[in-house]
C-alpha cells in the first residue's frame, strides 16, 4: 500500500509518502512560511521522484481536514480532490490533531496539541493513551488558553504553534502539568496523516468527494463580519 498525504493546516505545512512492504516514508516539511498553491505540488512531485513512484502507483491519498489555517486547508483539499479525480483512487480525511498523535513517540500518556487561532484563542484537543492507542478526551475546540489550562488535570505533553504565543502562560498556570519535548514528534504531520490513514484504510477510505469537508471549528473573518 502507498499513501500520499498533505498537511496544509499547520504553519509548517508538509507532504509525505508512506509505503508498506517494504516500509518507506518520504517526507518534506516547509522551512519557512509556505506559499501553499505553488509549493505543495512541487514538494509532492519531489518526494514521488525521490521514491521512484509514479502518481498512478499510489493506492490512495490522505489529507488533514483541520482545524488550522483556513487558506492552507482549502488549498490542500483542492489538491487532493484534483488527484482523486485524476487517478480515481480513494482518499482518507484525517483531522489535524488525530494525524499529530500518529507522529508521537513518548512515554507521556496525555497529549494536547495546540494551534494559534489568533484573537487570543487556540485550537486544541486532548488525548490519552492506553495500550499504545491514543483516544480523545476532548473534541477539537477553539477556546482561550486560560480556559484550556482549566481542563488539564495531569502531566500533559504540549506541542504546536500555539506554544510560540502561550508557552509562558501554560507554564505559569500548569506548573509540572505542562510538558514539552521537541524529540517526541518523530515525523511531520503529513506523515502522521498517512500513518493514521494506513492503519484504517479499508474502513475509512472514501471515493465521494462531497464527503471531504474542512473542520474549521470557527467561522471565517468574512462570515463573522457578514451583515446579511
Amino acid at each position: 500500500m502507498r499513501i500520499l498525504a498533505i498537511d496544509s493546516s499547520t504553519p509548517q505545512c508538509s507532504v509525505a509518502l508512506f509505503q508498506q512492504n517494504p516500509t518507506l516514508l518520504q517526507q518534506f516539511t516547509a522551512e519557512d512560511q509556505p506559499a501553499y498553491s505553488n509549493r505543495l505540488l512541487e514538494w509532492m512531485n519531489r518526494i514521488l521522484d525521490e521514491a521512484g513512484v509514479r502518481l498512478d502507483e499510489v493506492d490512495g491519498f490522505a489529507v488533514t481536514t483541520g482545524p488550522g489555517s483556513f487558506t492552507g486547508l482549502r488549498v490542500g483539499l483542492s489538491l487532493i480532490k484534483g488527484f482523486v479525480l485524476a487517478t480515481e483512487k480513494p482518499f482518507v480525511g484525517v483531522t489535524t490533531f488525530d494525524a499529530w498523535t500518529a507522529t508521537l513517540q513518548t512515554e507521556v500518556n496525555a497529549f494536547c496539541p495546540v494551534l494559534d487561532a489568533r484573537k487570543q484563542q487556540v485550537y486544541a484537543a486532548r488525548f490519552h493513551r492506553e495500550r499504545n492507542q491514543w483516544t480523545r478526551q476532548m473534541e477539537d475546540r477553539v477556546l482561550a488558553p486560560e480556559a484550556l489550562c482549566d481542563l488539564i488535570d495531569r502531566p500533559t505533553l504540549f506541542a504546536g504553534s500555539g506554544l510560540a504565543a502561550y508557552a509562558g502562560l501554560f507554564r505559569q498556570r500548569l506548573g509540572d502539568r505542562f510538558l514539552t519535548d521537541t524529540t517526541a514528534q518523530t515525523c511531520n504531520v503529513a506523515a502522521g496523516a498517512a500513518l493514521w490513514a494506513a492503519s484504517r484504510f479499508d474502513d475509512a477510505k472514501q471515493y465521494d468527494l462531497n464527503s471531504l469537508r474542512i473542520d474549521y471549528i470557527r467561522k471565517s473573518e468574512a462570515e463573522l463580519n457578514f451583515k446579511g
